[in-house]
């Protein structure tokens, strides 16, 4: 779950498939993998943001999907990970179906998310930055 903090104010980075749901970057781990470098790697190729660091483990959700006539059951760990250049460019990877990326404060991006177990991690995830930088 990426995150900001732009005129003191606490924004979540969303991505839009091609179906408009809003969500989290998430991915595959690639062989010889971290989670971490999975984390990393994946939002610079979903998001095209580089300037971020990993600042704790959040939680992990199970949900499936259905691909090919096939359902997949899937675990995505999520951690929090914070944006540290205000200025990086956006670029959605349009490649894997993603039509937007876009900043949303907490209540926006709150409304925009369609799992509700991402809800949970993304209020989790909030209260806990919150406490960590100050913020109200």
């Amino acid at each position: 779950m990426i995150f900001r903090i732009k005129n003191s104010k606490l924004e979540f980075l969303l991505l839009q498939d091609i179906k408009g749901r809003w969500s989290i970057p998430k991915g595959h781990v690639e062989s010889g993998e971290t989670l971490e470098q999975t984390a990393i790697r994946e939002i610079g190729e979903e998001t095209g943001l580089v300037n971020i660091k990993i600042i704790d483990k959040l939680d992990k959700i199970h949900f499936f999907y259905r691909t090919e006539g096939k359902l997949i059951f899937m675990t995505t760990f999520v951690f929090l990970i914070e944006s540290t250049d205000l200025q990086e460019t956006l670029l959605p990877e349009k490649s894997e179906g993603i039509i937007d990326v876009s900043w949303f404060d907490e209540q926006a991006a709150l409304r925009a998310i369609e799992y509700k177990a991402t809800k949970v991690l993304l209020e989790e995830g909030a209260k806990r930055i919150k406490k960590a930088y100050g913020i109200q």
